[in-house]
């Protein structure tokens, strides 16, 4: 199997200057570089830069995977977005928090996956990933929980974590995205949402303000701060003014926290729901798929002779295409006939059938499976 690579970084809030696009073009001669976007593909070497660092300087969000397994996922967020008591979650080989003095970055690693992705996959995935960073600026840390809790029924040495109550059975698009993607096992977000149920916790804060509430929170000092941006730089983002905001704020002192030990006694509970659940939606899928079938086995019943004539001129091409689409139409004629329990009535077109081509060797091969079964009528 040949190696493959895909990384792709993109800005939300501000985007790329010209200078800034040629220090991107000297990292990468073959990359894809807008004034919000950097993507490029490696199929042998690798990118002549470090992705934390290009995340760093230049980018909001970002994802790497290579054909190996290997799933990287970036968030860039202001500095002081994600409370002090939530990065215990920072852990070798499922989350990295890397900060400085002007922003966080979380990387959310996948060492080993099987399923098969494309490009395509990346980029829709940077749509939730940008809305993963809205929900963390406006207060819900819902996707912080998600590595922590794949690992608490394995791990009793995890720290807790504030236990705020989030709805954790009804999880966003993007969340519900991002739990597909790293294989977080539903059974242990259903164990927290039944914690939620039986404990106290605090209440989120994500109201979401307005852009005159944002702006009567900011200092003259602040304000002045922003428009000198504006003129120096001649553009300034919401980022910018967030980063103000959350200097601004008083850190919550959390008294109400989740650990592996409280979890324990919800395991078998979320387990069971969960499976329950997962075998009514197989159900459902199921009925949904045989009421669909039926309502086309119908349609073929009521126009069966159309379907019987377009045998008879597949047949007639005397090619390998046309046997198929012969055998094909014979078979989904019979499954109508059965729906009408009238095989009988087939048997007889059938019989007609096979006697009208009967030196059509190639396509009374293919028929014989289908002839098994009439036969046994």
């Amino acid at each position: 199997m040949s190696e493959y690579q895909y990384y792709r970084f993109e800005c939300v809030n501000s985007s790329l200057s010209v200078p800034q696009r040629n220090r991107l073009r000297n990292i990468s001669s073959r990359a894809d570089i807008t004034s919000h976007s950097f993507c490029v593909q490696y199929h042998y070497g690798d990118l002549k830069a470090d992705p934390e660092e290009l995340m760093m300087d230049f980018f909001d969000i970002g994802i790497y995977y290579a054909n190996w397994g290997q799933v990287n996922a970036y968030l860039k967020l202001p500095a002081g977005t994600i409370p002090n008591d939530f990065k215990v979650i920072n852990a070798e080989c499922y989350v990295s928090l890397v900060e400085n003095e002007q922003n966080q970055l979380l990387i959310f690693s996948l060492e080993e996956d099987d399923h098969y992705r494309d490009d395509e996959d990346a980029e829709s995935f940077m749509l939730h990933l940008a809305a993963l960073r809205a929900e963390l600026f406006a207060g819900d840390y819902r996707v912080l929980y998600f590595h922590w809790l794949s690992r608490a029924y394995d791990d009793p040495r995890l720290k807790p974590l504030p236990l705020i109550a989030f709805d954790f059975h009804q999880l966003t698009p993007a969340q519900l995205a991002f739990t597909a993607l790293f294989g977080i096992p539903l059974q242990s977000i259903r164990a927290l949402h039944l914690l939620l149920q039986s404990m106290p916790a605090h209440s989120p804060q994500t109201t979401v303000l307005t852009a005159q509430q944002q702006v009567a929170k900011l200092t003259d000092a602040d304000k002045d701060a922003l428009l000198c941006r504006l003129f120096d730089e001649g553009k300034i983002f919401a980022a910018d003014a967030y980063a103000l905001l959350r200097t601004q704020e008083t850190p919550i002192e959390y008294s109400h926290w989740v650990t592996v030990a409280s979890l324990h006694p919800f395991w078998h509970v979320a387990e069971k729901e969960v499976m329950q659940e997962e075998l009514t939606a197989e159900a459902e899928r199921l009925a949904r798929e045989t009421l669909l079938r039926n309502e086309h086995l119908e349609a073929v019943y009521k126009a069966h002779q159309s379907h019987w004539d377009r045998a008879f001129e597949e047949a007639a091409r005397g090619c390998a295409s046309g046997y198929d689409n012969a055998s094909f139409t014979l078979q989904v004629l019979f499954d109508a006939y059965q729906l009408k329990l009238s095989t009988s009535v087939f048997k007889q077109k059938f019989d007609v059938f096979i006697s009208k081509n009967k030196q059509r060797k190639a396509l009374i091969k293919r028929l014989e499976p289908l002839q098994k079964i009439v036969l046994s009528l």
